[in-house]
């Protein structure tokens, strides 16, 4: 049991470090391609990664359902090599209409989230629910922390298209791993599913209420995650190599702070509910959002960024935490998951489209969507929960 879970969590922790070599670097394939202004690629991208994420939110459900069926450890392998398939498209597309269909064939076939956390989830102990999702979704954001150092390695010394068909290597031996190392959902496993599953899980107004809250917190602070190429690009110039660098090193940053969260949190959240830890950690996320276009510096700005990784980051495990509260199964959590990722879609569409009015209305548009969350959060009765 213990070497099956740690296979799961190095697992996901690959998954995340495959999807982050790559996606950082997404405005700067746009680039490539041949999108001229700053805003237009932000905008582009925004589109590419908030439409394919929406495919991925859209069938989530469906693949759950199917993994509920047939068995999460299937839909895990699956989506770690649709994942990289896509990825590797995206790298190879030598026009935009090609890289929209990569976009495309990565929502439909990518998407390992939900299903890592029922699987984990089901093969817990009751009273270990919290800290082996916690424990999980800091290896995710431990791979999303590393993955863009060597993103940037990659992309400035190879091109980034070579950082994208990194992913494949990546996903594959992933896949592999989950293979070879974790056992295949058994009858008891997909019965504690159907007694817990999705369908059960969403006519409970607790878990609508948590997914609400996290397609509301979590939107706005992910939306800004392609965008850092671009505030790079505008404070270091157009050298595509020093921009390549510099993203990575943010990304690194600003996600290493989502693994302090995600680690901390999975434990304070044991003796502290979650709630009181998203009463201090929302509205300091919301200042951080807004004051991040008054900065000039690169100091200043990495600096403010990675707290905002920080403090924006134990949204997720507090809202998974929470739910472990009162969860009886795998189905709420690949629902939640869902959601999550519902969020990640969301988020880079609104945030690139808010570049119209001007560069800083993306991070305006942040810290209004964190602040709502907050007034959700502080609004809730503790015994609703």
């Amino acid at each position: 049991m213990a070497r099956e879970r740690l296979a799961l969590l190095a697992g996901f922790f690959l998954g995340s470090f495959a999807w982050n070599v790559c996606w950082p670097f997404l405005p700067l394939r746009v680039q490539e391609l041949g999108v001229g202004s700053l805003a237009e690629v932000a905008r582009v991208s925004g589109f590419l990664a908030g439409g394919s994420q929406l495919i991925t939110a859209f069938l989530a459900p469906w693949w759950s359902l199917l993994g509920e069926r047939y068995g999460y450890r299937r839909q895990i392998i699956r989506a770690h090599l649709g994942m990289g398939a896509a990825m590797a498209a995206i790298g190879l597309a030598r026009v935009p209409l090609e890289l929209i269909g990569a976009g495309a064939m990565l929502g439909a076939l990518g998407g390992n989230y939900p299903h890592y956390m029922a699987l984990v989830a089901m093969r817990a102990a009751p009273s270990d629910v919290g800290r082996a999702i916690g424990d999980l979704q800091a290896a995710g954001q431990l791979g999303a922390t590393l993955g863009p150092l060597l993103g940037g390695f990659v992309a400035s010394q190879f091109g980034v298209g070579a950082a994208f068909v990194t992913s494949l290597a990546i996903s594959a031996f992933s896949a592999i791993l989950i293979l070879s190392f974790v056992t295949p959902d058994d009858r008891s496993a997909r019965t504690r599913a159907t007694s817990g599953g999705i369908r059960a899980a969403l006519v409970d107004p607790r878990q609508r209420w948590l997914m609400a809250l996290l397609v509301v917190g979590d939107s706005g602070i992910q939306g800004l995650r392609p965008l850092i190429p671009v505030v790079i690009a505008s404070r270091v110039g157009d050298n595509p190599s020093v921009v390549a660098a510099v993203t990575g090193l943010v990304a690194t940053l600003v996600t290493g702070g989502g693994v302090l969260s995600a680690i901390v949190v999975g434990r304070v959240a044991r003796r502290a509910h979650p709630r009181s830890i998203l009463r201090v950690t929302l509205p300091i996320a919301c200042l951080l959002a807004a004051s991040i276009p008054l900065t000039d510096g690169l100091p200043e700005l990495i600096v403010i960024w990675t707290l905002l990784g920080v403090t924006g980051g134990a949204l997720s495990p507090c809202v998974f935490g929470w739910l472990g509260r009162h969860a009886t199964g795998g189905g709420g959590f690949a629902l939640l998951a869902s959601t999550s990722m519902l969020g990640f879609a969301i988020g880079p569409a609104v945030m690139g489209q808010l570049t119209v009015y001007g560069m800083e209305w993306p991070f305006r548009g942040a810290a209004i969507s964190t602040a709502l969350a907050a007034i959700l959060v502080m609004a809730r009765r503790e015994r609703a929960i």
